[in-house]
């Protein structure tokens, strides 16, 4: 199904093979050409990891100068090429984890444009009115883009987090509002059944602000950080970032 991807990335390769590039122009092509190709693919789709790695082992041979009959050797790993260039890398794309990325984007608009249409009909004939977070580990039938979403939906929850507006959406304890964790995992001890469910406005109050209820329960620092956070006293709701 995939295979005119792989097609497409040989006949941009053999054209340029004859040229006489530098390092930094085959990187500079790599970026801008070579990964754009799959791109589109990506998008919605999960690519099979074999396609992945085809793309991978063709980029690389590329990247040093070899060709199917004559291998080069590697200057660096490929741990280190994928790598971003803050941190000492080429910053190129590995197949897999751009795929993923892709895959992650459209699990967020999933998870966060539910008056759409594409989500509506995805959620009505997968999800059939269940929560989409109790699906993740299942097996799953459907869509390459469905079965794709699935795949990459805990990464996607462990990433996503609320801005929050009025803090009526979002629970205190269990959303991710303060820094990318939940309050929960800060608890020095076991939180009561009567707070657990609590949203953040019930420990807002408009005219003085935070009323620390259950404040033995997290560490000073944190309180210190929550209480640099200020709700909207206008009616604006919480968003998903």
């Amino acid at each position: 199904m995939f295979q005119n991807v792989i097609t497409r990335v040989d006949n941009r390769l053999a054209g340029w093979k004859a040229k006489c590039l530098s390092l930094a122009g085959r990187v500079t092509l790599i970026k801008s050409t070579i990964t754009a190709i799959p791109a589109y693919a990506m998008q919605s789709a999960c690519l099979p990891c074999s396609i992945c790695d085809d793309l991978d082992k063709r980029i690389r041979r590329f990247l040093w100068g070899g060709t199917t009959l004559e291998r080069k050797p590697h200057l660096v790993n490929w741990a280190m090429v994928i790598k971003e260039k803050s941190q000492g890398g080429l910053g190129i794309r590995s197949m897999r984890q751009l795929n993923s990325a892709y895959l992650m984007k459209l699990g967020w608009r999933l998870k966060t444009e539910h008056s759409t249409l594409w989500v509506r009909l995805i959620q009505d004939k997968y999800g059939r009115g269940r929560d989409l977070d109790s699906l993740v580990g299942r097996p799953c039938s459907g869509s390459n883009a469905w079965h794709g979403i699935m795949e990459t939906l805990e990464m996607t929850n462990r990433g996503m987090g609320v801005a929050l507006g009025d803090g009526c959406l979002t629970e205190f304890w269990n959303h991710r509002w303060l820094d990318g964790k939940k309050l929960s995992d800060y608890a020095l001890h076991p939180i009561p059944v009567r707070l657990s469910s609590s949203r953040v406005c019930d420990f807002w109050q408009p005219d003085t602000g935070w009323k620390w209820t259950g404040s033995h329960l997290l560490p000073s620092e944190i309180l210190q950080r929550i209480a640099s956070f200020a709700l909207a006293n206008e009616e604006l709701s919480d968003q998903p970032m």
